[in-house]
């Protein structure tokens, strides 16, 4: 060996230690992973699962305690009654998906169809585009804070659920406005395929809409990875901004939908009609079994949470059951499917 070559190991020191091998896993470690594939296995087939349960059970209990349940009339009031929610509900579902929030569903689905109203009056047909209009721009205008201008979904939309109902009050001086549209009326609350009633072909409409935009479209993908990890989507590439203001857009399109379907329904526009929908689209969505928390979940799944609470109202109608109890059950029903969809682990935080 050379003497330059000794120099050199000498101010290297001796050889570095080959890597230690790695041993088989112990008992420890087997059963933490094997706890762990146990735990996501099962959480996965109860959000799957549970849903459909649960309809299939409410169906069996309300069918024994009183039949008129089962009947054929029935069930088209049922799915009468749920289409308004489904279309609200259809186009908020993406962007909860997304991980996000829109509270002012309700909000804009009213303004919407009292602006309608109002041009109607006056306008005719100019009434429908109106309201298309109105849930277009409130849902951009939600999209633009949330998106450009960087502000939290629930508060941004929280806000605008207060600005949105208080131009709609504003603009009917609290008072209800009749519907003097008789093709509108027509087109929601006719039959023209058998005794289905019109309205329900439009909320299936809106909700295979949805479906094809969420499963579909790369638009659709790039929302459910937005909702999986906003950072990693835009490092891969993914316009998040442009995608989260489109989602509000589209939520807001749906609302304006719903909005003549609502004034429809109910023969004009009052104070107050949308502010049922806030809580019970979100309510629809969760017990479908789309997550708060984003990247799971989707349209399909909310139909299922929507035919719940449709099946739950009329069952308990038909039943004669406290008015002034029904919200308790309805609060129960909804701690449950989310008890039942909420991911957990034992190093996850719940917040």
């Amino acid at each position: 060996m050379s003497s330059s070559t000794q120099d050199v190991q000498t101010a290297l020191g001796p050889d570095p230690s080959p890597p230690p091998v790695a041993g088989p896993p112990t008992p420890s470690a087997t059963r933490e992973v094997s706890r762990a594939w146990h735990h996501r296995v099962t959480g996965e087939l109860a959000r799957k699962v549970v849903p459909y349960l649960l309809i299939v059970g409410l169906v069996i209990y309300f069918g024994l305690s009183t039949p008129l349940f089962l009947m054929e009339d029935n069930g088209l009031q049922i799915l009468r009654a749920s289409s308004v929610l489904m279309v609200i509900a259809a186009g908020a579902t993406l962007i909860i998906v997304a991980g996000s929030v829109d509270l002012s569903v309700g909000a804009t689905a009213a303004l919407a169809g009292t602006v309608a109203v109002d041009t109607m009056t006056d306008g005719g047909n100019a009434g429908i585009l109106a309201a298309l209009g109105t849930g277009l721009l409130c849902g951009a205008i939600n999209g633009f804070l949330v998106a450009y201008a960087k502000l939290p979904s629930f508060l941004t939309t929280l806000g605008t659920l207060f600005i949105f109902d208080g131009i709609a009050l504003k603009s009917t001086g609290g008072a209800a406005i009749p519907l003097v549209h008789e093709r509108l009326d027509e087109a929601v609350n006719g039959s023209s395929v058998g005794s289905v009633p019109n309205i329900i072909w439009w909320a299936i409409a809106v909700l295979v809409l949805m479906c094809v935009v969420a499963y579909k479209t790369p638009f659709g993908r790039h929302v459910y990875a937005i909702g999986g990890n906003e950072r990693v989507a835009a490092l891969a590439g993914i316009h998040v901004q442009r995608s989260k203001f489109l989602l509000f857009t589209v939520s807001g399109l749906c609302a304006g939908v719903a909005g003549l379907m609502l004034v429809a329904q109910g023969g004009g526009s009052s104070p107050g009609m949308g502010d049922s929908f806030l809580l019970n689209s979100i309510a629809a969505i969760v017990m479908g079994g789309t997550a708060l928390s984003g990247g799971v979940g989707g349209p399909a799944r909310t139909v299922l949470g929507v035919l719940t609470l449709g099946i739950v109202a009329n069952g308990m109608t038909l039943t004669q059951v406290d008015p002034n109890f029904q919200t308790v059950i309805f609060g129960v029903i909804v701690l449950f499917a989310v008890a039942v969809n909420v991911r957990r682990s034992e190093n996850a935080i719940i917040k």
